[in-house]
Parts: structure tokens; C-alpha cells; sequence
């Protein structure tokens, strides 16, 4: 078994960024000054031109400069492209570019397994750069299954382990033993009388967020006056009806505004709405969260479930957004 660890730190190691970030302050006496901070990171998505990596929301909370190394690569600064406070996440991005000028031509995307199926007493592997050290990485089992759990102030669904957690693996990744990230590291608690207890954000909690967080590629938040609006009534489809009346999990539209920009689109009646511009929605507060990332009058993609011949087809339709009335959403 030993072989095989070695086996999965080699192969996932390339995918952990160390993550240093600088936050500039004050001190007493009006000076100003700059501490470091160290974090980890793992990188889970690329495009043509830039690696995204996930990391927590803490490791680069009031940071003016974040910079990354993979395999012990030269720093290379990174921008930040999405950041949720209340689920301790964010996603920062690095040019590939930049990368390969550090020495990393090839940039690893590491696997995302599936944590709703761990067990307690499975064998676990936390990897991250620890205390600022590099990465290391320390094996155990998995203590306790997902529970909510109060970190930093912050009620946090986790897995618990006892493999190692220690401050700069915040971020980092924890691996089954097919070398498959299932949990995001958080750093616990530095207390001198508790032993190991380390916690992670289950994978399949955090998937959803960071795919979120990409999806607004550092967008802000709309002015109220100018957020796009669709001009529909929906309800929910969750996973009790969609069983039981067989309808895809999502939006179900139960009507279209007249005159709103729905109404002006190839969106039906009776349609379900699976995501919005590229992102999953299961629910209308979730749409309309979504919404105040985009401003009226600009063409979003969604994916609509419509009912054809009595089976569901998927299909994408174009909606030019309106802007939002006073009342409605």
C-alpha cells in the first residue's frame, strides 16, 4: 500500500499550487507594511490560455497580491476570478503562459472523485504546502462523514479526518486511493488539545460553487437599476418531484411575461430550465442570484429541458435580458 501512496502523491502533486499571498496593512504607528501569507491551492481546470485553481476563500481573503508556484516552479502572480466567503471558496487563475516561462509547459489537471460515496474509516491522503513548507503530504482515514461544522466562524459542511491539517494546507487537496481529490482541505482549529482533527469541504459541495465562480470570471455585481430580468414565473423542480412526476430537476416555467424578454425568445410554457449560461440552477432564488451578475441587454445561453412527443429533449436557447422591472425578479 505504501507503493501505491507514493504512487497517487507523484501523480497529483503537479496539480497542488502553493499559494503565497501578500496583504498590505498599517501598523500603530502609521507605518505601512506587508505580511505573507501561504496557502494551498489545486488546479482544476485550464483553457488556451489560463490554468484556474481552487483554493479557499480565507488563503486570499484581503490579499493584494496572491502568486503561485506548481512543482516547485518560480512564482507566478495570479488574478482572481471568483470568491464566496460563506462556503470558504474561491478560484484564482494564472496565465499559462506565465507558467510555461517558470518551466511548466505542462499544466495537470487534477481528477475530482466522489465524496458522497466515502466511508468512514477509508484511507485518505491530505496533500498541501504546510506551514509554507512545500507540499507534504500525511495519510489516515476518514473519522466522521459530512457534517456541519463551525470553522473560523463559518458553518462548513466537512468530511473529518485525522490526517494531518495543518495552516498553509488550507486549500489543499484530500485524495482517495485512486488519486481522486474528494475534499478541499480547511485548516482546523490550532488548538494545542485537540489531535487529529482535520476537516475538508466535501468535493461534491464545492464542485457546484467553483463552477459558479468560473462561470462569472470576475464579475461584480450589477447595479440593481441595470440587472437583467427574464420575465418569467417558475417553480421549483427538486429531487422528490422529479422523481416522482419524471420531469428533469430545474426550473419549471409556469409562465412567460407578456412583453418581457422571455416572451421575445424560444422559451415555452411548461419548459424547465437546467442552467443558466452555462451554470446548473435546481431552483428560482438560485436564477436569481445568477441574474444580478448580468446587466439588461445581454444574450445569455440557457439549457431547457422541453417536453416533446412525451420525453424530455435539451435544448439551448438564446435570451436577450431585459432590465428588471421594480417589483418582479
Amino acid at each position: 500500500e505504501s507503493q501505491n501512496t507514493v504512487n497517487i502523491i507523484k501523480k497529483v502533486k503537479p496539480s497542488i499550487a502553493c499559494i503565497t499571498s501578500v496583504v498590505q496593512g498599517t501598523d500603530f504607528f502609521n507605518q505601512s507594511y506587508e505580511s505573507e501569507g501561504s496557502g494551498s491551492g489545486i488546479v482544476f481546470y485550464k483553457d488556451s490560455q489560463k490554468a484556474y485553481i481552487a483554493t479557499n476563500y480565507h488563503v486570499i481573503s484581503g490579499a493584494s497580491r496572491v502568486s503561485i508556484s506548481l512543482n516547485e516552479c518560480d512564482l507566478v502572480s495570479a488574478e482572481l476570478v471568483g470568491k464566496d466567503a460563506n462556503s470558504d471558496l474561491a478560484v484564482i487563475s494564472v496565465k499559462l503562459s506565465d507558467l510555461a516561462a517558470a518551466g511548466v509547459k505542462d499544466v495537470q489537471v487534477a481528477e475530482f472523485g466522489d465524496s458522497d460515496s466515502t466511508q468512514v474509516g477509508d484511507t485518505v491522503i491530505a496533500i498541501g504546502n504546510a506551514l509554507g513548507q512545500g507540499n507534504t503530504a500525511t495519510k489516515g482515514i476518514i473519522s466522521v462523514g459530512a457534517k456541519e461544522v463551525n470553522i473560523n466562524g463559518k458553518k462548513l459542511t466537512v468530511l473529518q479526518t485525522d490526517a494531518a491539517i495543518n495552516p498553509g494546507n488550507s486549500g489543499g487537496a484530500l485524495l482517495d486511493l485512486n488519486g481522486n481529490v474528494i475534499g478541499i482541505n480547511v485548516a482546523k482549529n490550532a488548538s494545542t488539545e485537540v489531535e487529529g482533527m482535520g476537516f475538508a469541504i466535501p468535493i461534491s459541495k464545492a464542485q457546484e460553487i467553483l463552477n459558479n465562480l468560473m462561470t462569472k470570471k470576475t464579475r461584480e455585481a450589477v447595479d440593481e437599476s441595470a440587472q437583467g430580468y427574464l420575465g418569467i414565473q417558475g417553480t421549483n423542480i427538486d429531487a422528490n418531484a422529479s422523481k416522482e412526476y419524471g420531469m428533469p430537476v430545474g426550473i419549471y416555467v409556469y409562465k412567460i411575461v407578456e412583453g418581457g424578454a422571455a416572451a421575445n425568445s424560444d422559451l415555452k410554457e411548461k419548459d424547465i430550465i437546467t442552467k443558466f449560461d452555462g451554470q446548473s440552477v435546481t431552483n428560482m432564488e438560485e436564477l436569481k442570484q445568477m441574474l444580478t451578475y448580468y446587466e439588461g441587454g445581454s444574450t445569455v445561453s440557457l439549457t431547457v429541458q422541453s417536453l416533446v412527443n412525451g420525453s424530455y429533449v435539451e435544448h439551448e436557447v438564446q435570451i436577450t435580458l431585459g432590465t428588471k422591472p421594480a417589483s418582479n425578479s
